[in-house]
């Protein structure tokens, strides 16, 4: 943005010749080119574009934060980063005022400010940030459907008036608001304008067959009094639905959103009742009565006992008093309106209750936005157009005492050159309205409290009377050639805004504002429960008698001047809302009405003050303590007299000359030089920071440090008297069961137990080991592999004898040991086959049901078939790993199953011993080949290798793919014949293979 050319000039403060007619050229030059906003210092101008502007997207956000109002192009976002910079550097609270006419803008303004307020927080706590922000935002829209409606101005124009308090915490992050809302224009439920609509919220409940438009018989089609000759549109059904989601995200209830579309249902309805009137004089209501009732909770008797008459309590006594017609009529439209009016204010209270800040929390500083109704002059002009053209009287006092009086009085009283401005002050107007006793307020209010009925041609006549000689007021009484005025009717009065013509019908009532309590008791009782928690007062015994409720205007007044009493402690930021044409056409450009504008909203007067007036005024003490590290003279401390002398050390310097000197404050007039202490300021806080946090850490880590060294000397201290009570208890131990440690003691925190038992087991070890010769060790590691496999489980495996490993190897075992011994040195040149860990000759049983002389090596990596004669290995050896488990046999057979899943072929083999010398039982040699394959399967996977041992005489096994049973032969004759042959050591029969271990030893 920064880089676009400027069109015209982007602050009048630079016009080059200031008169009414350049500044209004200027406005109109930007407005043509989509810029929309200009600055007059740091109050900014906004035109109305009547279309959408791609300038609000977080690109946009970015380039205005942290940046000062003149580095950048004018926009709102500029105001409301200023707005949230002076709250965050400086916590003082800070208030945003968006002035202008109905269709000006305002509310989009505030909707922008909010937006960038709650989008520029920081990422603590983003969540409930988020929470927050999204709440504020949603109640917006809210706020939009129960309190704007489309007049001949603006298509969403405020019809209330609206100022919210966002409280921040000490990081600048928001957490909570406050809304406040101010008089509702409730006629309008009632009564409209030709060509405008009503509320926003009936046309979107009536907009979707939705269930409360069913259930009460509503459409969107039908003709409704309180509607006028308006319909729903498809954009009130996209908006209805958004307002229910702002319900959800603001934490109301479905019940409670049920009850609030049932009493807008119920206000609809109440419009279409009729009354008639029997000879008797009976009234009866008509008209759609039960969805009437069924909408607002009350039963049908009670309804129409309360159109048809009221009960008065006097003197103790209860009268009832019957309505006529037209007593009817006024006591439902009454009714319509109280209960949209106090919907409104509820609604307000329970957003409230949603972004209130939490109970006990710490609230730093807040930012107000102000968002009223603009000033209005319509061809009728009743009580509420009184009511807010009093309140932009306020507002416009409120800025001449900020902006132009108490500038230029405080030049005076701190005796600074300045030349005078003059400048028109609307108090007389804001007086003529609300002096005591003899303003137009204290004329309605007497004419209230007087006993006697007062018509609203009688108070106009007061009000003649009193103020006949106030030059902003006349009437036609007053005025007798003033034919505009019609007699009895109207007055005017001279605002800042122009002169505007009220019609007196209707201002006596308004201003009682009253509403019987029967009314009140029939809503209280409403089964209906948000609607009856809006009348609480309702509840109130009949003839209970209290003090006459002040009227709608002194309220209104009382709460304007809290409104103004509240923004007048707050740093003030404005933004003056210009609207361009009355047809709110883009394109369109209404220069009497603009310059209309401009005059009553005094802009070209704020020029001329900012023109010659100055950028900033701080107390010497303030400026001091803010700005007295930038200079050597006055940090840390300065030594002079006054803060005076020690500010005139401090800019002399800073070589600062644009600056003047009050009798208590120092007056800067360039707002460039503000901004250029703030960046020195900035640059200088972080080293000061780190100073003063270098300084305190090392304060604490000594503190710190002195604690943690006498600590651990307490605690090495107590470690190494645990430490040795625990030896002792573990000596006690091995002492009382002769070296073996059966049960060990509780170990203190920190004591290596694992270490500890460790060097136990090592020592149990050596002393288990110490007999046994050093050579022996490696076979006794093979030995208690097999052990741990076949211990009590196979009655012979070995144990007892030595173990010699690589049988083929011995001459005695192997007649062609040397052959055996050639081959396995050709083996280990040609395929490095490891060393020979043992060997045997076997007799296999392969897949093919064939019969074979064997060799099994098994060397440190794989199992190998050798041939019986050549000593050559057959096919590819088989790792050790791919081996799945072994099985062998519980009795003295030797028969073992090497099982092998990837291959799906098993290795059946039957062991050939060595013969015994001298004759006896042959050696075993299952329990050493157990022992050498689970001892090298440990080592190469980590895990345990499966070892089963059948306890019958049959196994299983697999070859070729398919499962057969292993069996040992059944028990033969003690003598058999001696002619008989022997059977080879497998056969075969129905798949069913038999090991034979008498021939195998043959």
């Amino acid at each position: 943005m920064a880089t676009q050319a400027e069109v015209g000039v982007s602050d009048f403060v630079l016009l080059d010749n200031l008169t009414t007619d350049n500044f209004i050229e200027n406005l109109h030059l930007r407005f043509q080119h989509n810029k929309i906003y200009t600055y007059i210092g740091e109050v900014l101008v906004s035109v109305n574009p009547y279309k959408t502007l791609d300038i609000y997207g977080q690109q946009h956000m970015a380039q205005y934060r942290g940046r000062e109002m003149f580095e950048v192009p004018p926009h709102v976002y500029a105001v409301a980063d200023a707005c949230q910079r002076v709250l965050r550097q400086q916590g003082r609270d800070t208030c945003v005022l968006i002035s202008g006419e109905s269709g000006s803008g305002k509310t989009e303004a505030s909707k922008f400010i909010m937006k960038y307020i709650a989008a520029n927080t920081m990422q603590l706590h983003r969540e409930y940030i988020d929470r927050v922000k999204n709440v504020l935002i949603q109640s917006n829209s809210i706020l939009e459907t129960f309190g704007n409606a489309k007049t001949n101005r603006n298509d969403n124009s405020s019809r209330f008036g609206k100022y919210m308090d966002i409280h921040f915490d000490y990081k600048g992050d928001p957490m909570g608001g406050h809304i406040s809302n101010y008089l509702l224009e409730k006629s309008r439920v009632v009564s409209l304008q030709p060509g405008e609509r009503n509320f926003h919220s009936f046309y979107q409940l009536l907009s979707t067959n939705n269930a409360h438009t069913k259930k009460f018989g509503l459409s969107s089609s039908a003709s409704y009094k309180i509607l006028g000759n308006e319909r729903t549109t498809a954009q009130d059904s996209k908006l209805y639905s958004l307002t229910n989601s702002a319900f959800s995200a603001l934490g109301f209830s479905s019940s409670v959103v049920d009850d609030i579309w049932s009493i807008v249902a119920g206000v609809i309805l109440l419009g279409e009742l009729t009354f008639a009137e029997s000879a008797d004089g009976h009234l009866s209501v008509g008209g759609p009565v039960k969805a009437c009732v069924g909408a607002l909770g009350v039963s049908q008797e009670a309804l129409q006992a309360a159109m048809a008459g009221r009960i008065l309590s006097a003197g103790g006594d209860l009268v009832s008093k019957e309505h006529s017609l037209s007593d009817a009529h006024y006591t439902r439209l009454a009714l319509a309106k109280a209960a949209y009016d106090r919907l409104f204010t509820w609604i307000v209270q329970q957003i409230n209750k949603a972004i209130e800040s939490p109970q006990n929390s710490y609230r730093s500083s807040l930012i107000g936005v102000l968002d009223i109704y603009g000033f209005e002059i319509f061809d009728t002009n009743s009580f509420e157009q009184f009511c807010i053209n009093y309140c932009n009287e306020k507002l416009q006092q409120l800025f001449i005492e900020l902006v132009l009086k108490q500038e230029q009085e405080e030049y005076a009283r701190e005796g600074i050159q300045w030349t005078p401005v003059q400048y028109f002050n609307n108090r007389v107007i804001c007086e003529l309205v609300d002096a005591p006793h003899q303003g137009i307020i204290a004329i309605m209010d007497e004419a209230c409290l007087n006993p006697t009925k007062i018509s609203d041609t009688q108070l106009l006549e007061a009000m003649d009377k009193r103020l006949s000689a106030h030059k902003h007021y006349t009437s036609r009484q007053l005025s007798p050639t003033d034919k505009k005025l019609k007699h009895g009717v109207d007055f005017r009065v001279t605002h800042y805004a122009g002169d505007v013509t009220y019609a007196i019908t209707g201002f006596m009532d308004k201003n009682k504002d009253s509403l019987w309590q029967d009314l009140k008791r029939l809503l209280h009782a409403s089964r209906n429960a948000s609607l009856a928690a809006m009348w609480p007062e309702g509840g109130a015994h009949i003839q209970k008698t209290s003090k006459r409720p002040p009227s709608a205007a002194t309220l209104f007044r009382n709460s304007m001047s809290a409104l103004v009493a509240g923004l007048t402690s707050k740093e003030p930021f404005y933004v003056r809302c210009v609207k361009p044409n009355p047809m709110q056409t883009s394109a369109h450009w209404d220069d009497q009405l603009v310059r209309h504008q401009v005059a009553y909203l005094g802009l070209v007067e704020n020029v001329r003050v900012r023109r010659a007036g100055f950028a900033s005024r701080q107390r010497y003490d303030r400026f001091l303590k803010r700005y007295k590290m930038l200079s050597q003279y006055t940090w840390p401390n300065f030594r002079g007299a006054s803060d005076k002398d020690a500010v005139m050390v401090l800019l002399r310097d800073l070589q600062l000359t644009d600056v003047q000197f009050g009798h208590t404050k120092l007056f800067i007039r360039s707002a460039r030089t503000v901004h250029s202490l703030e960046a020195s300021r900035a640059e200088l806080i972080p080293s000061i920071v780190t100073l003063l946090q270098k300084l305190w850490r090392g304060t604490v880590a000594r503190m710190r440090y002195r604690k943690m060294k006498a600590a651990l000397v307490i605690f090495n201290a107590w470690k190494r008297y645990r430490f040795r009570r625990y030896i002792v208890e573990l000596q006690t131990e091995l002492q009382r069961h002769r070296g073996v440690v059966k049960r060990w003691p509780p170990a203190p925190r920190r004591v290596a137990v694992a270490l500890l038992q460790g060097a136990y087991r090592r020592w149990r070890a050596y002393l288990t080991l110490k007999p046994i010769p050093r050579e022996q060790w490696p076979q006794l590691k093979l030995k208690i592999s097999a052990a741990s496999a076949l211990k009590s489980r196979r009655s012979q495996w070995g144990a007892a004898r030595l173990w010699k490993g690589d049988y083929l190897a011995i001459n005695s075992y192997n007649d062609k040991a040397a052959s055996y011994q050639s081959a396995m040195s050709s083996l280990h040149r040609s395929q490095n086959v490891g060393k020979a860990l043992f060997s045997c000759k076997v007799h296999k049983f392969n897949r093919y049901n064939k019969l074979a002389e064997r060799c099994l090596l098994v060397t440190d990596t794989a199992i190998y078939k050798l041939d019986a004669g050549s000593f050559k290995p057959l096919k590819k050896p088989t790792p050790i790993t791919e081996v799945g488990a072994i099985r062998v046999m519980s009795g003295e057979a030797q028969l073992v199953v090497i099982s092998v899943p990837s291959a799906r072929n098993d290795l059946v083999v039957g062991l050939v011993p060595a013969r015994p010398d001298p004759p006896g039982a042959a050696p075993d040699l299952v329990g050493e080949l157990v022992g050498v394959l689970a001892h090298r399967y440990h080592l190469l996977t980590g895990s345990e290798l499966t070892v089963e041992v059948e306890s019958g005489a049959t196994t299983r096994c697999t070859l070729g793919g398919k499962n057969k049973a292993l069996q040992l032969p059944a028990p033969s004759p003690a003598t058999s014949p001696a002619h008989e042959p022997a059977a080879p050591p497998f056969t075969h029969a129905h798949n069913v293979i038999t090991y034979h271990p008498a021939s195998a030893m043959a």
